[in-house]
């Protein structure tokens, strides 16, 4: 197929698929066109997407956050542009759209958040972001990269902080929010220290629940991207060339699913990355290149 598309102009949709890694994209290849028209796209994704209509369903403080400063970037980005600073305007557009993919993750999680298990969901997140928060020192420690564990450490320990007051007050929910916000930029974090290898492998998770975790959310970032391109972008259908794939990674996923259940999360972890490869193959299939994928 012919219509490959790239960055910039579908930038929003790879962050969502690599825990949003920043991708490098030289000055020289901006254009003042290819910016304004990968900005309205933003401001579809941001105003009138079926995205930003499920974050909106949601109510609670962090999300509404997340959204409304992902608008204030929008602008900024915006202002950036009309002022003929393509770099300027790019770098604050990626910070919007990282705060959308990032209200609607929280969203995602907490939308089906269970009021009488409040306290193990909490516990049980608390213990992931505990185990992932460890990956990343031993990957800074490894790197001797003292400068980025402190940045993160400012960024996620006032999160933690708040989420131990949310509790107090008996606010599980809230909390949850927070540590769920805290994973976020860890995660997000590590993503951009990789060098290649398979983070299942390369991380070393404290658990292998830990690993299958991360797996499981790189797997929803790909769904959202594939539902993303049939409804936004009108990309491709859900027809009899691409159900193939479709079947296939919900195949995966159901078996991930079970053997998860039954405490088996090394061979969970294998089939949630399978489940993954098939979504990658229908977006290749249907002519969108993801770069570094």
């Amino acid at each position: 197929m012919n219509n490959w598309l790239k960055i910039p102009t579908l930038a929003a949709l790879f962050w969502a698929v690599s825990f949003f890694a920043p991708y490098s994209v030289a000055v020289g290849t901006l254009t003042a066109e290819s910016v304004r028209s990968s900005l309205a796209m933003n401001e579809n994704l941001l105003t009138n997407s079926s995205l930003v209509r499920s974050v909106k369903e949601v109510d609670l403080p962090q999300v509404s956050e997340a959204l409304e400063k992902a608008l204030l970037f929008h602008k900024k980005a915006l202002k950036k542009l009309s002022n003929n600073d393509l770099t300027g305007a790019v770098k604050a557009r990626d910070e919007s759209l990282r705060l959308l993919m990032l209200a609607s993750r929280l969203a995602h999680q907490t939308n089906g958040f269970a009021e009488e298990n409040a306290k193990v969901n909490y516990e049980k997140k608390l213990k992931s972001v505990q185990g992932l928060l460890a990956a990343h020192k031993r990957i800074t420690d490894s790197n001797s990269d003292i400068n980025t564990e402190r940045a993160l450490q400012k960024e996620v320990v006032p999160l933690l902080s708040e989420s131990e007051k949310q509790v107090e007050q008996q606010k599980f929910k809230e909390a949850f929010s927070s540590l769920s916000k805290a994973y976020f930029l860890i995660a997000n974090s590590i993503k951009a220290q990789r060098t290649g290898q398979t983070l299942i492998r390369s991380l070393d998770f404290a658990t292998e629940k830990e690993a299958y975790e991360y797996e499981v959310g790189r797997y929803e970032n790909y769904q959202m991207l594939v539902n993303m391109m049939i409804d936004e972008r009108k990309a491709f259908k859900r027809d009899a060339r691409t159900k193939p794939f479709f079947d296939e990674a919900a195949g995966y996923e159901r078996q991930a699913d079970d053997l998860a259940k039954q405490g088996a999360y090394t061979e969970a972890g294998e089939l949630i990355e399978k489940a993954s490869k098939s979504l990658v193959n229908l977006l290749r299939d249907s002519g969108v290149h993801i770069p570094g994928v």
